[in-house]
């Protein structure tokens, strides 16, 4: 009997087991089945808009020279003054000086600097242009030079210059914020990439200017090419370079920055002049440096396959096309011959990225003189371009679309009548501007120049549109 109740006892526990692993087998059943009340812990964050900084164009100042005393070789000293122009939509502008790095006579000779403050709230940062002009008749440096203001940057390409016999380069290094900067620059050659001692860790002050001779770190270099690269504060860099034959001025000219290594560049407003006088000096040894060229550099390590084409603006007849190889880190330089005189938009093609610019010269009655046309960057639908007085002056479009683009150019002030361009599809076009201030409508994606000319001389500058403003950004804490 005994038995048969211990036998009972156990079958009640397995019963009773059997009866509660089912039900715990349905209590997950069901939890895996029946929907859960949602439940989320979102992170922390929130939006910051920065504070809009003022936008700055910085002005490279005079022209410069180096002392002839041997032992002061280095030591620039300013020459003559430009003049300075400036404007902004709806915006007042401030204009300031930085410390300059040359013996100067007056604070009109150091590089100026141009500021405009960006509303808090705009989404856009307002039209500003500035820009500056100058005519030398030194006895040892004679030309016009005028130059954009730009802004400053970490990395410009300065294609432009030479230290041969008779050319003075000087890269001028300008620093407008409040801390200092260190530069390092890459100098190329036609010999190829140059390890420079002395080119790296330069050190920009902040507001103050630097200039370094070209010479001092790439002696005896026919063609050259810069690269600007900046640590701490950004630079706004130009490269001035003067020609002297004998005792003879033969021109100066502000190199500003170019485009960055693309697959295709878009020179702008290349003039032509003084066609059968440069070619009449020509030797059976080679084209001289007055004849007009591209200058082109592939910095990276694939040698490129180049087109470079020449299309005539509105007024002057179609020009050629050149193909060529071009060694990589090696600068090289393409005559632009059979071009009669003109306006031209020049065009370069290349299988691998590279910089490129052209350099043209003038032969007047009493002077002569050199300018570099920059490749320029693809412009916005509204911009404002300040053009200086000292010189005639002529704004160039170039089309690379295929349909035909209109650009309306009017005064800033009051009471001007607007000139309205057309310019082709794949051409150029120009108009003749006064000095002042103009507003430009319905350039976005075209490239844009203003060049200057008067008797044996001649500038020009390339058109920019403005950096970004500083987007919203999400700030998520620790």
């Amino acid at each position: 009997m005994a038995d048969r109740r211990g036998l009972a006892r156990i079958g009640a526990r397995a019963v009773g087991g059997v009866i509660g692993v089912g039900i715990a087998v349905a209590a997950v059943a069901g939890a895996t089945l029946l929907p859960l009340p949602d439940f989320a812990i979102g992170a922390p964050a929130q939006t910051v808009t920065p504070v809009p900084a003022d936008q700055q164009r910085v002005c490279p100042g005079p022209l410069l020279q180096l002392a002839a005393d041997a032992g002061e070789a280095t030591r620039p000293s300013a020459v003559g003054t430009p003049t300075f122009a400036s404007a902004a939509e709806g915006a007042d502008v401030d204009i300031t000086s930085l410390k300059p790095d040359a013996d100067t006579a007056s604070r009109e000779q150091a590089p100026q600097v141009a500021s405009v403050a960006t509303p808090r709230n705009a989404t856009k940062p307002p039209l500003f242009a500035a820009a500056q002009m100058q005519s030398a008749d030194a006895d040892d440096l004679a030309g016009l030079a005028a130059a954009a203001c730009a802004e400053p940057a970490a990395d410009t390409w300065l294609v432009a210059g030479s230290t041969a016999l008779g050319q003075t380069s000087l890269v001028l290094l300008s620093n407008p914020s409040e801390v200092d900067a260190t530069v390092d620059l890459t100098v190329f050659t036609e010999s190829g990439t140059v390890d420079a001692p002395g080119a790296a860790g330069i050190l920009v002050p902040a507001r103050s200017q630097k200039v370094v001779p070209l010479a001092g770190l790439v002696p005896s270099a026919a063609a050259t090419v810069v690269r600007v690269q900046t640590t701490g504060g950004e630079v706004a860099a130009t490269l001035q370079q003067s020609f002297e034959q004998g005792i003879q001025p033969r021109g100066a000219e502000l190199a500003g920055p170019t485009g960055g290594p693309a697959r295709q560049q878009i020179v702008p407003g290349v003039t032509i002049t003084s066609t059968d006088a440069i070619q009449g000096e020509q030797s059976a040894e080679g084209v001289g440096f007055a004849f007009p060229v591209v200058r082109l550099l592939v910095p990276g390590k694939t040698d490129a396959q180049v087109t470079v084409g020449a299309v005539g603006e509105t007024g002057t007849a179609v020009g050629n096309s050149y193909a060529t190889t071009v060694k990589a880190g090696q600068v090289a330089e393409i005559p632009l011959d059979h071009l009669k005189d003109g306006s031209y938009t020049v065009t370069v093609n290349s299988n691998v990225p590279v910089v490129a610019a052209v350099r043209t010269s003038v032969i007047g009655t009493k002077a002569r003189d050199f300018t570099w046309f920059a490749s320029a960057q693809e412009l916005q639908d509204d911009l404002l371009a300040s053009i200086p007085s000292g010189a005639d002056a002529t704004i160039h479009f170039a089309n690379a679309g295929e349909a035909d683009t209109t650009v309306t150019v009017s005064r800033t002030r009051p009471g001007g009548t607007p000139t309205k361009i057309v310019v082709p599809a794949e051409g150029g076009s120009l108009a003749r501007l006064g000095p002042g201030a103009y507003r430009i409508t319905g350039a976005d994606g075209l490239r844009g120049s203003v060049s200057f000319a008067a008797d044996g001389r001649a500038s020009s500058f390339a058109l920019s549109p403005p950096g970004p403003l500083a987007a919203p950004i999400t700030v998520y804490p620790n």
